[in-house]
């Protein structure tokens, strides 16, 4: 596996986490050249398009995405469609890991085939310059972080990254494990040390003691020196903001060692990298962008509907963790599409879209307002409900952590600047499983 390969699979597990955190204040106001026209729109029919990377070393890991959207499509038109009119993921296109493909293929999907939105975008080299001139209703997976300002792309569960605004949830989840003192590690790309060193910075406020730091891990390298480190400076907690490959040979390492810390990690969650390296996964915590796809459904409907979906449409993907992605792009896509009505115009739909103010992403997120969601602020007020669920490993299954006093939540809203006291907050109403 080559460098590049690495470091873009980095940026699918931690910025997965972050594309979860509800959105912060302050609207944008990047201009938005938007049609007043339909191109794609029949009586009988909408058709969009995908690109995704879909061949290549990143294929396992975006390929759940198109699956997603098209059992949500399938539903939908099962139910008779859209005010009439059927939804039809026409092309779903591969970039090749290539930015210049992907360039070409959106300037294809626009000017040649005339699609109506592109509902699902899955790819580390989303340049979305052409589709903001276009004012194209995009949407999709949000691991460039480029997706926040222009006020047609939707990112899946907002378009914003705030680093800082997760950082509470490590401090809970360490003060719960009764951990004193902190490891942190990370690759030396942005997308994969800014968490960690997020972190570093703001840990010692929740009176953590980070005692071993590296932000510059070998990639693909071997992890036993940062090991062997971390014993002597007797590191109880360890996070990792490396990709799955450097968290197994961070668990292998520190098995060899004997070190008995608690692990958290942001990426790796999969189910089938579980069933590989269920023995060195076991007790591991992951930070999970959606409800987890193993909580009982009896307080989900949402995520109920979503299995049993994916169960008769994509049975193949129904264990994705990038398919609940896909899934949620398709609700907003659609709820942008029904608001419109009879007047189904881009520019409508773009507009109606950006007033939703309580989307859950059909019950499978934490709420988040279109209304702020394409701010580039991250001036995010302290006492902001950031809302993630958190999971175990726990034999073969990612078993979700119950907010502790609240029956079956698992979403935990914690104030986006609490570092210093933690304390879970009362979910805003709606929150899935409340």
């Amino acid at each position: 596996m080559t460098r590049k390969t690495v470091i873009s699979r980095i940026v699918l597990g931690v910025a997965l986490v972050f594309a979860a955190v509800p959105a912060v204040a302050g609207a944008s106001s990047a201009p938005v050249r938007a049609t007043n026209s339909a191109p794609g729109v029949t009586s009988t029919e909408i058709t969009t398009g995908a690109i995704s990377t879909l061949t290549g070393p990143l294929a396992a890991d975006f390929n759940g995405v198109v699956p997603g959207i098209k059992a949500y499509f399938d539903m939908i038109n099962a139910e008779g469609g859209v005010n009439g009119r059927k939804l039809n993921l026409a092309y779903s296109l591969d970039d090749g890991g290539n930015p210049s493909q992907f360039t070409a293929l959106a300037r294809d999907l626009v000017d040649q085939d005339h699609v109506f939105a592109l509902t699902g975008v899955t790819t580390d080299f989303f340049s979305p310059g052409f589709l903001t001139q276009t004012g194209t209703p995009t949407y999709g997976f949000n691991s460039t972080g480029g997706w926040s300002g222009a006020l047609n792309l939707f990112g899946s569960d907002g378009s914003v990254q705030c680093y800082n605004c997760i950082v509470p949830h490590i401090a809970y989840l360490a003060k719960q494990s009764k951990a004193k003192s902190v490891a942190l590690l990370a690759y030396g790309v942005k997308a994969s040390s800014a968490l960690c060193s997020a972190a570093e910075q703001l840990l010692p406020e929740a009176g953590l003691k980070v005692s071993y730091v590296d932000l510059a891990a070998p990639i693909d390298g071997n992890l036993a020196p940062d090991v062997a480190k971390i014993q002597r400076a007797g590191s109880d907690f360890v996070v990792s903001c490396m990709d799955l490959d450097g968290n197994i040979s961070l668990a292998r390492a520190l098995q060899q060692y004997g070190v008995r810390a608690t692990q958290l990690w942001f990426s790796g969650y999969d189910q089938s990298a579980i069933e590989k390296y269920t023995g060195l996964m076991q007790h591991v915590y992951f930070f999970v962008p959606t409800v987890p796809l193993t909580t009982p459904t009896a307080d989900y409907p949402g995520l109920a509907l979503y299995l049993k979906t994916m169960k008769k449409y994509e049975p193949q993907f129904e264990t994705s963790a990038l398919a609940p992605e896909g899934w949620i792009s398709a609700a907003l896509f659609v709820a942008g599409v029904k608001a419109a009505g009879s007047d189904l115009t881009q520019r409508r739909v773009v507009q109606l879209t950006n007033q939703i103010t309580n989307f859950d992403g059909g019950g499978l997120t934490a709420l988040s307002s279109w209304k702020t969601g394409h701010s580039t602020s991250t001036n995010v007020p302290k006492n902001y409900p950031v809302c993630a669920a958190t999971a175990q490993v726990r034999g073969k299954v990612l078993a979700p952590i119950y907010v502790k006093g609240k029956g079956s939540q698992v979403l935990l809203c914690l104030g986006a600047g609490a570092v210093k006291d933690p304390v879970p907050l009362v979910p805003p109403v709606g929150t899935p499983g409340t």
